[in-house]
């Protein structure tokens, strides 16, 4: 039975929410724009350079969503209460959308740079496939358990398994030897030119936007599901 916290609604002056979502077009307007216009490009790689603006800030998203996801997860099982696992299946639901963007954009930028689409001896590139199954094998089992309190339960564990494939990811070119095309840290590098480093964060500061309307849309569509749900039980 679904507590009565669960139940309550709370309402959001619209005001806030126009606000928010008129930062973010505008802010992912001037990222797209600045990043095509004003950081030079690297001679090697030539325009296809500038599809990094877009690239690794979806990337970052796509993997710290499922350790967001763990959290809530965590949360769950220690509270056992089910906004814990709305919250969580939301991220994942997140960090599924923008890693399906970080496989679109990934191959492009990399056929365009090295010749090579995938590069099946990159750690990175296979590291981060396998989050993508991992990720997809957490919504299968979700949606195959009908029982409310059995599915919040296989989420939670399922969450932890995917954040622990994520930070594996983000390891992949820091704690192996990588003998694929995949460039090392960005931050690592420290030789951003002023440009590029304005440009990047840039886009960094513009998709966490998008992944903050993302997800305060996609919990309410959650929360009033459960809610529905919670009703037709009774």
């Amino acid at each position: 039975m679904w507590g009565k916290v669960e139940r309550r609604i709370s309402i959001v002056p619209p005001s806030l929410d126009a606000a928010l979502l008129v930062l973010t077009i505008v802010s992912l307007v001037g990222a797209v724009f600045f990043s095509l216009t004003y950081p030079n490009v690297i001679l090697e790689q030539g325009m296809s350079h500038r599809i990094f603006y877009f690239h690794v800030p979806v990337a970052w998203i796509a993997l710290y969503g499922p350790i967001l996801s763990s959290i809530f997860s965590i949360l769950y099982l220690w509270k056992k209460k089910y906004i814990f696992d709305s919250l969580a299946f939301t991220s994942n639901q997140l960090a599924l959308v923008f890693s399906i963007g970080v496989l679109f954009s990934g191959p492009i930028w990399a056929f365009s740079a090295w010749g090579v689409p995938w590069d099946r001896t990159d750690a990175r590139l296979q590291s981060f496939f396998i989050l993508c199954v991992s990720l997809l094998t957490y919504f299968i089992f979700r949606y195959l358990i009908d029982n409310i309190r059995k599915r919040a339960i296989i989420s939670a564990y399922l969450s932890l398994l995917c954040a622990i494939s994520s930070i594996l990811t983000w390891g992949a070119i820091r704690w192996i030897e990588n003998p694929g095309n995949h460039p090392g840290s960005v931050l690592g590098k420290g030789g951003m030119d002023a440009d590029m480093r304005l440009s990047f964060w840039i886009s960094v500061f513009s998709f966490h936007l998008l992944f903050l309307v993302f997800f305060v849309v996609a919990y309410r569509f959650q929360k009033l599901q459960n809610l529905r749900q919670n009703l037709k039980w009774e």
